[in-house]
């Protein structure tokens, strides 16, 4: 009977509606963002690093530039972070930023980067270690509109 079809069409539509709010429900991963302790107006510059290597050097960039400055901010400020553990290893590659503020003080990022896409960033002024699989280490290359330079510094300059 046409009774029956709808009891059985409800019962098929009350599961599936049952089975998709217990797959939302089973990621219980808490996302997280970071909020820096100032406003992109209060950075003077940002001084980007780089350990690719074991000779005891990094390789430095600076960012003065307003309009690149507000795009790593901004980057950072829109991250999807968790606090979830990850296997550290020795073949980290290090990425880690300093933010110079007008104040005089400044705010430091550590990435480490374990795979592709995969890393932990911390801070000890922002008292924080989260998980991402966003591409930190890409922007030593690819988030700024200005070409900068490189240079060689001695790794004991990095923030720690």
């Amino acid at each position: 009977t046409k009774e029956d079809v709808y009891m059985k069409k409800m019962i098929v539509l009350v599961l599936a509606l049952v089975c998709v709010l217990g797959i939302i429900g089973c990621d219980q991963t808490k996302k997280e963002s970071i909020e820096f302790p100032f406003e992109t107006e209060d950075v003077l510059s940002i001084e980007m690093y780089r350990f690719p290597g074991t000779d005891g050097s990094a390789e430095k960039k600076t960012v003065t530039n307003k309009g690149d400055i507000t795009a790593l901010y901004t980057s950072f400020v829109k991250l999807s972070l968790t606090k979830e553990e990850v296997e550290e290893t020795t073949e980290a590659k290090i990425t880690s930023f300093r933010f110079n503020l007008s104040d005089g003080t400044s705010y430091d990022l550590i990435y480490y980067g374990y795979d592709i896409k995969k890393g932990t960033l911390k801070s000890k002024a922002g008292d924080f270690e989260y998980f991402t699989i966003a591409d930190i280490g890409g922007y030593w290359d690819g988030l700024l509109s200005t070409e900068l330079e490189a240079t060689i510094v001695d790794i004991s300059e990095m923030p720690q």
